[in-house]
């Protein structure tokens, strides 16, 4: 989190630069005059401009040095608050990728648990289909001595004579399967 300064390094910065360029500009000032004084030979105006930028020179580098330390101050804050973005960032771009995940975990476990129901479903209904498939034999299997009996009947009564062979039992349940890759395989399964 970014602490709150009473000054702003931005205004500070600027308010340093003006003074040691105007402190600078000064001391050009009397470094030109010295300078003057001197290819003129006026030693008396030489040495006060002298005295003058030696007194001027420290406030100066020190006015400098406040740049410059402003500026590292200012490059140093840049960089941490690009650092507290970056972690603010990551740890945003961390919570969002926990969500998703998390969003995607529950839809997993539900599809997983529909998968599960479906299976128990679809085998339930190959249990199911065995057990028609048996219930269907069974009662191929009583329509085969129903006309079995009516065919006893029907020669007792003399109205048919008896077959050679016998009477032939129904078929419709295993040519059905026959039929049915399906209902082939449950089949199967049972043998």
């Amino acid at each position: 989190m970014a602490t709150k300064t009473e000054t702003n390094p931005a205004e500070a910065l600027a308010e340093a630069r003006r003074k040691a360029c105007e402190l600078r500009a000064q001391l050009t000032g009397h470094e030109s005059g010295l300078a003057q004084a001197l290819e003129v030979k006026d030693y008396s105006g030489a040495e006060n401009a002298q005295r003058a930028a030696d007194s001027l020179r420290p406030a100066v580098l020190l006015a400098e040095a406040q740049v410059a330390a402003y500026e590292a101050a200012a490059r140093a804050l840049s960089e941490h608050q690009d650092r507290e973005n970056a972690a603010k960032v990551l740890r945003e771009k961390q919570e969002r990728a926990e969500a998703a995940r998390a969003e995607a975990m529950a839809g997993e476990r539900n599809a997983r648990a529909e998968v599960q129901k479906h299976l128990d479903a679809a085998q339930a209904a190959v249990v199911e289909a065995a057990n028609a498939l048996r219930r269907a034999f069974a009662a191929e299997a009583r329509e085969t001595e129903f006309r079995q009996e009516i065919n006893r009947i029907e020669v007792e009564a003399g109205w048919v004579e008896p077959a050679a062979f016998g009477v032939g039992g129904a078929q419709t349940v295993q040519p059905t399967i026959d039929l049915s890759p399906a209902l082939t395989a449950i089949r199967r399964s049972e043998a």
